[in-house]
């Protein structure tokens, strides 16, 4: 339920200067690429559940612990750099791309489990979910709080500097979603508040 975060900056300093206009926000594409991973348990009592998903349920390095479900989220950006008259140095075909994974529990009752738990799970399955989604959409925000903060970075006349202020505007976004999602995991005590629990 907590959130890892990776953060890959490309800034491409390096780059060749290329004649081409400054981003805005509009212009700057953000693509999500998604992946739902699903881990198997096995047991007929909520007990059962609750230890095979804390022997296999995705770990949180940041915690130090596994949960029952876990959403991993990065954003990345890279650009070009962009001269303009009078030798100001800005940025050029900057672009945003987020990555998502979520991981899930799966199981699948025999015939023996108890009926009540058969009954609950799906329940326990949507609130998980829907916790996780919380996540998601933190890292939803941080990309595009990526994206508004660089774009907003005014032209420089050194573009090592515009460099080392993207990657700053970039990762200062970054860290407040980052916050965010682990304030939202202690308003929600991991989904506990949302009813993510077992019967």
């Amino acid at each position: 339920m907590a959130l890892g975060i990776m953060v890959l900056a490309l800034a491409l300093a390096d780059a060749p200067v290329v004649d081409a206009p400054a981003s805005t926000p509009g212009d700057v594409p953000v693509e999500i690429g998604e992946n739902l991973v699903r881990y198997a348990i096995k047991g007929d009592t909520t007990s059962e559940l609750i230890s095979q998903m804390a022997k296999l349920g995705p770990y949180d390095e940041g915690e130090g612990r596994r949960f029952q479900g876990f959403t991993e989220w990065s954003v990345q950006w890279n650009y070009q750099m962009a001269s303009q008259p009078g030798g100001n140095c800005s940025l050029g075909d900057l672009k945003i791309d987020l990555k998502v994974q979520m991981t899930l529990p799966e199981w699948e009752p025999k015939r023996h489990a108890d009926q009540l738990l058969v009954q609950e799970w799906p329940r326990y399955l949507a609130k998980l979910t829907e916790h996780e989604m919380g996540h998601r959409a933190n890292g939803v925000r941080a990309a595009f709080a990526v994206r508004d903060a660089i774009t907003a970075i005014a032209p420089m006349a050194d573009c090592g500097q515009l460099a080392s202020a993207v990657n700053a505007a970039g990762n200062a976004a970054i860290a407040q979603l980052k916050d965010a999602d682990a304030e939202y995991d202690r308003e929600t005590e991991h989904g506990a508040r949302q009813g993510v629990r077992l019967p």
